[in-house]
């Protein structure tokens, strides 16, 4: 993570829509963020734009994978400093 990536002054995903393409086998992602500082000091917070990305499906697939255990780890109270497995 870069230095101005920190949980304060992140942006957090506040909405998304998806779509995908068989034919092309990839997924589209078209998301919304709002600053953390927001909620704090408005006056400090930054405007992010909407994104839209296009995911490949091998890369799609790591990805729910990778969200998949880190969702897991969380509902069981582990932190990630306490993981030391090898997937």
């Amino acid at each position: 993570m870069k230095p101005q990536d920190k949980l304060q002054g992140m942006r957090v995903l506040t909405e998304f829509q998806t779509d995908h393409s068989a034919y092309g086998q990839f997924v589209l992602l078209h998301s919304s963020f709002a600053d953390t500082m927001a909620s704090v000091c408005l006056a400090k917070s930054t405007d992010y734009p909407d994104q839209q990305v296009m995911i490949r499906l091998d890369v799609a697939k790591t990805l729910i994978s990778e969200l998949q255990k880190r969702v897991d780890y969380i509902e069981a109270g582990i932190e990630h400093n306490e993981i030391h497995l090898v997937d």
